[in-house]
């Protein structure tokens, strides 16, 4: 155990000795005609069937993982009390369920729902490299914004889309009213969104994500809200 701890510490000492830690997050701006919002529509019932797939890959390969374990686990038992040995092993010690993560296939989900989003429905998808980590450490660069996947050449490049770009973010609470069609901000990206509620004593605003289940209902912070 303190060998583990010393080896995250040390980890944790040459990540900071290398500088800040970027990550990329991504705004949406919505097409303005009706054909590109319905088209983001069909894109993000993609991105939720690609989820699910990657949901229940994952379920599945650490079902198999346990199926494995189990079965280790009961050769070890057999092997250790015919040489009349102590179990000291459980089988939690022969599971191995470390690639099952299924956090490359929804990075991948992502990656082209972004892409149908910017590159077919005609919306925008801006860049904004943002630090995570050690931000505070010498030569730190303030985040870089870059317009990404931009929308078709048949979509005019002044297509009104700036009053959305420059919407006001703050802790309006006047945004927070039932039945408010919204924009709601989760990983970078930007969410159409209705209020079911007024504001908690919290301050934060409960709201249902358009084209999703009510099991995706949220309480989010005003920070989080625009008007859409």
């Amino acid at each position: 155990m303190v060998r583990l701890l010393s080896l995250c510490l040390g980890l944790v000492a040459l990540l900071s000795a290398c500088g800040p830690i970027y990550e990329t997050q991504y705004s949406m701006i919505p097409p303005t005609t009706s054909q590109g919002r319905l088209c983001v529509s069909q894109c993000q019932q993609e991105r939720s069937l690609c989820r699910q797939t990657c949901s229940m890959s994952e379920q599945a390969c650490r079902a198999d993982a346990r199926s494995r374990a189990a079965y280790e686990y009961e050769s070890y038992v057999r092997r250790q009390s015919a040489e009349k040995k102590p179990i000291k092993k459980s089988v939690s010690d022969f599971e191995n369920s470390y690639g099952c993560s299924s956090n490359s296939c929804h990075d991948r989900c992502e990656a082209n729902y972004r892409d149908c989003f910017g590159g077919l429905c005609g919306g925008q998808v801006i860049a904004n490299r943002v630090c995570t980590m050690f931000c505070d450490q010498q030569g730190a660069a303030a985040p870089s914004q870059a317009p990404m996947m931009s929308s078709q050449s048949t979509v005019p490049l002044s297509a009104p889309t700036a009053p959305l770009q420059s919407a006001p973010v703050g802790n309006d609470r006047s945004l927070c009213v039932r039945g408010m069609r919204v924009e709601v901000q989760w990983k970078g990206d930007w969410y159409p969104a209705t209020v079911t509620g007024a504001a908690r004593s919290d301050g934060r605003c409960p709201v249902h994500y358009e084209d999703y289940g009510s099991e995706d209902d949220e309480a989010v912070s005003l920070k989080r809200i625009r008007p859409r």
